[in-house]
Order: structure tokens, then sequence, then C-alpha cells
């Protein structure tokens, strides 16, 4: 797979705007029409993510969940052993995205309500925790298969679908 900088996918489109007629066969044409369509589709993917941990028991989990134009897509939840709370929403950002690849979708808006997390990403602070260093290169290195992205610290009352996945997803620990 290759990645097209901004200048490069601008000149692809332009090409796929004109009509090519009859210098193609019509098999191509489909193909062409179709990467069209899925080039200037601005269509509005969020993933919401969230991460818990509870150090008394050693159980975290890791949740998020898929939006489409407001519509539920994808959900996940999973449980995580031992973790920080900060470990499990590195993980579940990581997890997301690892999603997003998977199911195609390479324009992205995250929303977390990890303030640390979504600071670190966005490089208003630093990352000093070696633990937190290999998440977070394993995040950028994800984020950086996407086509465009962007993360958005929110409270965690507008979170709640991805908070309870991830309580889900530890509470899968315990009943271990």
């Amino acid at each position: 797979m290759i990645r097209l900088d901004e200048k490069e996918t601008r000149a692809l489109i332009h090409l796929l705007e004109k009509d090519l007629g009859n210098q193609i066969d019509p098999v191509q044409q489909e193909i062409l029409t179709k990467l069209y369509e899925r080039m200037t589709t601005n269509e509005n993917v969020e993933l919401y993510v969230d991460g818990a941990a509870d150090l008394h028991t050693k159980t975290a989990g890791i949740g998020g969940v898929f939006y489409r134009n407001g519509e539920e897509l994808f959900t996940f939840s999973e449980y995580l052993d031992d973790a920080t709370n900060n470990e499990a929403e590195y993980t579940a950002l990581l997890k997301g995205i690892e999603f997003a690849q998977h199911l195609n979708l390479q324009d992205i808006k995250i929303f977390a309500d990890s303030e640390l997390v979504v600071k670190q990403i966005n490089g208003e602070y630093k990352v000093k925790n070696p633990r937190m260093q290999t998440l977070y290169s394993k995040v950028f290195s994800g984020l950086n298969q996407l086509t465009t992205w962007s993360i958005q610290h929110i409270p965690r009352k507008q979170n709640t679908v991805a908070d309870a996945l991830s309580k889900e997803g530890r509470l899968k620990g315990k009943q271990k």
C-alpha cells in the first residue's frame, strides 16, 4: 500500500474527475469510479475510546465505539491483565486504530476522556515513563497509517459508551 501526500491526492482526484470515456474498458471505469467516490466522500467517522483499571483486583479493560454519521458502526471490549489506567487508555487507543485499519476507515476523529493521553498525542505533554513511551510509539505508528486523524479530549459524561465497554472488558477478567 502506498500513501499519497495532499498534492498527489488532489492530482489523482483531478484525473479521476475527467471523463475518460472510451479510453478504458467498463470494468476499469467502474473501479476508478469507486476509487473516486472513496477519495471524495467526506464521511464523518468518529472513534471514542476508554480504558479502565482496578489496581486492587489487578484487572483492566479497554473499550471503544466507532460512529459514522452518528450511527454506531462497530464496538470493542477486551480484558487486559494487570495494567495501569494510563496503559489501559493507550491500549484502547491503539486497539481502536488497529480496528480502523481493518475496517478501512482512513479518516477518523478520535475522542478520549484521558487528558494525559490526548495531550501527549497532541504534543502538549512529554511522555516520560518508559512503558508509556512504548505504547505512545505504537499509537503513532498506527496513526501514521491513517490518511487523516485528530484526537480531542472530552469529559467522561460524553464518553459513556466507551466507558461502559472498558468496564465490561475489565469485568471479563474478574470472572476468570
